[in-house]
């Protein structure tokens, strides 16, 4: 059975355009625009993906040596480094660069290819330097971070003990005390 019409306003969805090879271009063109930024923004997303899960490790494993402390010995005009930068492989992840200035002035810079150990060393440096000459050390690591520490040197007779004197006769004291207070209560 066909069904034949008379006037075009008859036809059901007369009033849409007959799709001919123009109006195919035309809407191709359309969808384009929005295909391409769709592939754009999946471009992005997968490249930022890929960028944060090659960069990710290497910021979590990063850090900054944990200690380091500086002495000095006037006699022999050794400066020694003792750090602490604990690691897993220290032929992959180490401290790269130790830098030293006297008096503000640049004096040394050593580059290392790896660490002595895993977890704690020292570095021996030749330092020329005399009684009240101020000695500052950048240790840095090869995935990031550093730390810096300042080290002021004193005359051979002087001690250079931080320290609080007589904190551990106060503690001492302060012990006996809690002591003999509790034998008092006990007594009591």
């Amino acid at each position: 059975m066909t069904r034949s019409y008379r006037s075009n306003k008859s036809l059901p969805f007369a009033h849409l355009h007959v799709k001919t090879r123009e109006n195919h271009m035309e809407i191709d063109n359309k969808l384009n625009k929005y295909r391409q930024p769709l592939f754009q923004r999946c471009l992005i997303i997968l490249l930022s993906l890929c960028i944060t899960i090659h960069v990710l490790p290497v910021a979590v494993y990063a850090h900054p040596p944990s200690t380091m402390t500086l002495s000095y010995n006037l006699e022999t005009q050794d400066l020694f480094v003792n750090l602490s930068h604990q690691v897993s492989d220290p032929a992959t992840h180490y401290i790269s660069q130790v830098e030293i200035k006297k008096n503000g002035v640049l004096y040394n810079t050593s580059f290392y290819s790896d660490q002595p150990t895993s977890d704690s060393f020292s570095y021996i440096y030749k330092v020329t330097a005399t009684a009240g000459d101020s000695i500052e050390v950048y240790a840095e690591c090869n995935l990031g971070g550093s730390r810096t520490a300042q080290y002021t040197i004193l005359e051979e007779n002087s001690k250079d003990d931080t320290a609080t004197p007589g904190f551990e006769v106060v503690i001492f004291l302060c012990a006996i005390l809690a002591g003999l207070v509790l034998l008092r209560k006990k007594y009591s």
